[in-house]
């Protein structure tokens, strides 16, 4: 059984479904407005749970009401709290979300006590990482501690996964070295790389030092970089798109589940694609995460057959 270590941000989120998104200025009301957990530390870890996969969750809350939200929430949904400590000296990170009749959504983060977390936090649990098969990371923590946990993962043998969100520069190039896939969207690819062609941007990541490359198109599905080519994967088809808040943490995890299912990227891939789209036809984050029993998992196979004619 492989064990997942999550690296990555534990937040409330405030989630407001509007009619239109509002210019400077204006007033109006929101459709439906929701407290939950987010997050791409926690949002994968669900994700995993969700999918049977057993997961690590290391990271920090405030010692406040956000904060003991944060962890009831985790245990509702089976999440292992004992790695998530509460810091009295800095308050929960959150997200206030703001989405579109059309299930978009534009995110305005604080990330508090995130922001705080270094690499002696991660020390206190080297142990872990000695027993645990992944690592999946992102970039909500300071650059210093992601190349941390990326060094002590390789020095383990692990695997490792970054999602380079939220976006920022990365001028470390030791980083990439590190990273044996890469899951960026498209605006995080051109913004790494400089590219403007997909191609382009996934071959400058390889000649980097990353190993596998994987592009979420979001609606249209995904790609990946194969001897030199972009090989897309088309998206499931969905009867409509609510909220897509946390459908690309879904498809980190659903990718790190399917791999270790099968070991195969290509329909690594496409379980992700399979599994991301159940999320988006639901509003929230972790409530429209499916549990691996509700996936219809027939589905893969009905694809395959239909790419072969």
């Amino acid at each position: 059984m492989s064990t997942v270590i999550v690296v990555g941000g534990i937040n409330l989120d405030c989630m407001a479904f509007l009619p239109y998104f509002p210019l400077e200025g204006s007033n109006l009301r929101a459709r439906d407005l929701r407290y939950c957990l987010g997050g791409r530390g926690a949002n994968q870890a669900v994700a995993l749970t969700n999918l049977k996969t057993t997961s690590i969750l290391l990271g920090k809350v405030g010692d406040d009401f956000a904060g003991d939200y944060i962890l009831n929430e985790l245990k509702k949904y089976k999440v292992n709290t004992e790695y998530v400590v509460k810091s009295s000296s800095n308050k929960t990170g959150s997200c206030s979300i703001l989405v579109s009749p059309n299930g978009e959504n534009t995110i305005i983060g604080y990330p508090a006590v995130n922001r705080m977390i270094g690499p002696e936090f991660l020390i206190r649990f080297e142990y872990l990482f000695e027993f645990s098969q992944w690592l999946t990371v992102s970039l909500e923590y300071p650059l210093d501690t992601v190349l941390f946990a990326l060094k002590m993962a390789r020095k383990s043998g692990m695997k490792t996964v970054l999602d380079p969100s939220p976006l920022i520069d990365l001028p470390n190039q030791a980083l990439w070295p590190l990273v044996d896939y890469v899951l960026p969207n498209l605006k995080e690819l051109k913004r790494l790389t400089g590219e403007k062609e997909i191609l382009a941007g996934a071959l400058a990541l390889k000649e980097w030092g990353v190993k596998e490359v994987i592009v979420k198109h979001g609606a249209t599905g995904s790609s990946y970089l194969s001897k030199g080519e972009m090989l897309n994967m088309t998206a499931f088809p969905v009867k409509s798109v609510v909220d897509t808040t946390g459908a690309g943490d879904l498809f980190n995890a659903a990718f790190i589940y399917g791999l270790i299912q099968t070991g195969s990227i290509e329909t690594a891939v496409q379980i992700a694609n399979l599994v991301a789209s159940y999320a988006v036809q639901k509003r929230g984050t972790c409530e429209s995460f499916p549990m691996r029993r509700d996936i219809d998992w027939s589905l893969l196979q009905k694809k395959k057959d239909e790419q072969l004619f």
